[in-house]
This record gives C-alpha cells, sequence and structure tokens, in this order.
C-alpha cells in the first residue's frame, strides 16, 4: 500500500511539474507579446468566470468521487446531464449581468470580452465525468496524462491565437479555444462509459443533497480567494492588476499543487479509509510531513530569490511583481496547510468546516483589505490575504480536533523552516552582492 501511494505521488508530482512548466513557459512568452493592462482584464475575466460558476456549484465532481453508486450508469449519467444543464443555465445567465459588471467596472472592452464568458460555461457543462471517476479510482496516471495533454494544446492555442492578434481579441479566443481541449480530451480519460442524457431522481437528490454544503462552502471560498482581485479592479488601473495577477500567479504554483494532492489522493484516501482519529492521523502524519517541509523549503528558497528572479525572467513592465512576492508567497503557504486540512475534512464527510474556514477568511478580507489599501496601497493586499488564511486555519482547526486529529505542532515547524530558509538564503546573497538586505524581505513597499 505505502508503495502504491508513492507511484500514484509520483504521476501526481511528474503531472503537475510538467504542467506548471507548461504555463510557466507561456506566461514568459505572453508577458512579451501582451501589455500588463490585458493581463488585468482577463484576470477579471477570469474571475468573474470562476465565481459565476461556483455561486452555482453544487459539488457533482465531489459527489461523484464520494459517492458509492458512482460506478452505476444512472448514477454517472444522471451526474453529466445535470452538469450539462448548469452550463447552459450559467450561459444564458451570463448575458443577464453582463451590464451590471460593464457598469461596475466602467471599461469599454469589457463590453466586448464579457459575452465570451457563455462560451467557457458551455465546455465546462460539456466536460466528462471520467475525470472525477479516474479521481475515484485514483487512476493518477490517467489524471496526469490528460493534464498535461491538454494543457500543452491549450496553451500553443492561446500563444499562437495572441501572436497573430496581440491584443484582447486574440487573448480572448486563444482563452475560448484553449478550453475546448479538457472538454474533448475527457471523454478519452476513461473507455468504459457509457454516456445517455437521464436523470434519475433518487441519484439527483442525493446529489443535490450532498451538494448543499459544497454549495455553501464553494460560494464562499470563492469570494475569500478573489476578493482581491475583484476589489483591486475597481480601484487600481488594469496594468496594476496584471503586475499583481503575475506575483500571484507565480506564488500559486506552490499552493495549485496542494490543491491538486488533496483533491486526488487525500480526500479519496480518507474517504475510502475506515481509520478516524488517532489512527488517521498517525496514517497521515508521515507523509504529510514530508510533503509540508519541502514544500517549506521550496517556498522560503523561492522567497529569498522572488526579486533576483523577476527581474531576469520578466521585462521591466513586470518587475512590481519582486516586491509583492513575499506576502503573496506566505499567503500562499498558509493556503497549501489550508487545502490539506479541508480535503482531511471533506474525506471525514465534515465539509461544513471547510464553509466555515471560508467565511472567516472572507470576513477578515472584507476588514483587513480595505484598510490595508489605505495604508499601503496594493502590496498589503498580499499581508490581508496572510491574516485571512490564519484565520481559516484556526476554523479548520477547531473541525479537526472535534475529529481527534490535529497538525499543528507540524505545521509551527514547517512555517519556520520557511521563514528561516528565506532569511538564511537571502543574507548570504546579499553577501554574495545579489539583492536586497534579508530584513527588507517582508517590508511593506509602496508600488
Amino acid at each position: 500500500m505505502p508503495e502504491l501511494m508513492l507511484k500514484r505521488l509520483g504521476w501526481a508530482t511528474a503531472g503537475y511539474g510538467i504542467v506548471q512548466a507548461i504555463r510557466f513557459g507561456s506566461n514568459l512568452v505572453l508577458t512579451r507579446i501582451l501589455a500588463p493592462d490585458l493581463f488585468g482584464v482577463m484576470i477579471l475575466l477570469t474571475t468573474l468566470r470562476v465565481g459565476i460558476e461556483l455561486f452555482t456549484d453544487i459539488g457533482i465532481a465531489q459527489n461523484v468521487v464520494s459517492s458509492k453508486n458512482a460506478e452505476d450508469p444512472r448514477f454517472y449519467n444522471t451526474a453529466w446531464t445535470l452538469q450539462i444543464l448548469r452550463g447552459i443555465l450559467l450561459a444564458l445567465l451570463t448575458f443577464v449581468l453582463v451590464p451590471v459588471f460593464r457598469s461596475y467596472y466602467d471599461d469599454p472592452r469589457l463590453s466586448f470580452v464579457l459575452p465570451f464568458m457563455a462560451a467557457f460555461f458551455i465546455l465546462t457543462g460539456g466536460t466528462s465525468i471520467g475525470l472525477p471517476l479516474a479521481v475515484k479510482r485514483l487512476a493518477t496516471h490517467r489524471t496526469a496524462t490528460f493534464e498535461v495533454v491538454s494543457t500543452l494544446l491549450g496553451t500553443v492555442a492561446l500563444i499562437l491565437s495572441s501572436w497573430l492578434s496581440p491584443d484582447i481579441l486574440g487573448l480572448v479566443i486563444g482563452n475560448v479555444l484553449a478550453s475546448c481541449m479538457p472538454t474533448i480530451l475527457s471523454y478519452f480519460i476513461l473507455r468504459d462509459l457509457r454516456y445517455s442524457p437521464m436523470i434519475d431522481r433518487t441519484y439527483a437528490f442525493e446529489i443535490i443533497g450532498f451538494g448543499k454544503w459544497v454549495f455553501v462552502s464553494s460560494v464562499v471560498f470563492f469570494l475569500s480567494s478573489n476578493l482581491d482581485r475583484l476589489v483591486l479592479a475597481k480601484y487600481v488601473s488594469f496594468a496594476a492588476l496584471g503586475v499583481y495577477g503575475i506575483a500571484r500567479s507565480l506564488a500559486d504554483v506552490f499552493a495549485s499543487f496542494s490543491v491538486k494532492l488533496g483533491s486526488e489522493l487525500v480526500f479519496p484516501s480518507v474517504a475510502a479509509s475506515d481509520a478516524r482519529g488517532a489512527e488517521l492521523q498517525r496514517r497521515l502524519a508521515h507523509r504529510r510531513g514530508q510533503f509540508v517541509f519541502a514544500s517549506a523549503a521550496a517556498i522560503g528558497s523561492f522567497v529569498a530569490v522572488s526579486d533576483v528572479l523577476v527581474s531576469f525572467l520578466y521585462d521591466s513592465r513586470y518587475h512590481g511583481a519582486a516586491v509583492l512576492l513575499p506576502w503573496v508567497c506566505l499567503s500562499a503557504w498558509m493556503m497549501i496547510l489550508n487545502t490539506l486540512n479541508e480535503n482531511v475534512m471533506l474525506g471525514l464527510g465534515a465539509p461544513k468546516f471547510s464553509a466555515f474556514g471560508s467565511v472567516a477568511k472572507l470576513a477578515g478580507l472584507l476588514v483587513l483589505l480595505p484598510l490595508a489599501l489605505q495604508s499601503y496601497g496594493i502590496v498589503a493586499a498580499g499581508a490581508a490575504l496572510v491574516a485571512a488564511e490564519c484565520l481559516r486555519y484556526a476554523c479548520l482547526s477547531i473541525g479537526q480536533a472535534r475529529h481527534g486529529i490535529g497538525f499543528a505542532r507540524q505545521d509551527v515547524l514547517a512555517t519556520l523552516i520557511l521563514l528561516g530558509t528565506a532569511f538564511v538564503l537571502r543574507a548570504a546573497m546579499f553577501q554574495a552582492g545579489l539583492g536586497a538586505p534579508a530584513h527588507q524581505l517582508f517590508l511593506m513597499h509602496r508600488l
């Protein structure tokens, strides 16, 4: 069993690494083709699209992973049909909301960009149920291959479109083409599925019943994860938002892997296990510790070299991202810990604590983000995210304690490793004539 888990982790890690390398390469190419304000517009478009999706999330994929009936054709066809219907409804809802968003953000380009969200919803709704079923079967070799191939083809389409038309039209069309790839390829993940539109009332009620807490959690999770982007899009230029987006995308490389690890390994493994309390903690502690300690050292090293790396990789239009990265990376670190804890709670059948944690994070952002922006500008948005993630961590820790588990000592030690690595490596770099002094790592520089 440990060997099998290591093999699955290897597939997940390799797939994730390749995907992130492709995305990073795409990011570097696009920053040389497109201006920062175009990135800002696309960040807003993506944020609004994800928000509308999550505001109608009934946990179809999560239900497929957790349900004992998921392999029944009547179940997965019901889930697939509900997903398609939801995509169509979201596409129609888009045209109702376009005037609202256009009026609030007051940018003429949005009149052209926003209607394209309907295409994303149709494509997402038409995705195969094979992906969550593969996750349920812990077929990480299939999910990893799917993600690599779909990302590679989508990236080629996005870059080619942007190169041929280096403006908002090229970027939007490229993103639509890129979204077609995972929808088409998802039907090749599992070949044993037979699709037929149908709705079984029993299974439909099961899916919707499971989804009530997922819905609450998804809505609040979206707001708590994207409030910074939504607020910044209103109060700063799209160029500044584009620079902030570059910093977030670099830091989110680390956090995204924890999301993948949690959803594809931790959640289904805990859900399939009969261990609870101290026995479950014993089974998780060693592998979890290896992951968080390695992640802490990696993030700490990245924080130390972040300004040198940004100045080397990006042109001068994007150098402001270096000032944002230390705080944004620290918020990504807290998100890693929270994501691991959250997936344990989902596996234990207690999704309400995920919702409580996201509510706490959202409340923190609503209070702290405006104060931070007034005091130190856009740089302080990262610090506000760190504080809000700490509130989320506290809620999830309470939930875990009620189930007889907890990883606070492990997490505190890992955080100290992160900070120690960042300061020691930065001090060594400064002595070698690279970068700023170590004590300036987390200073609030106003952009």
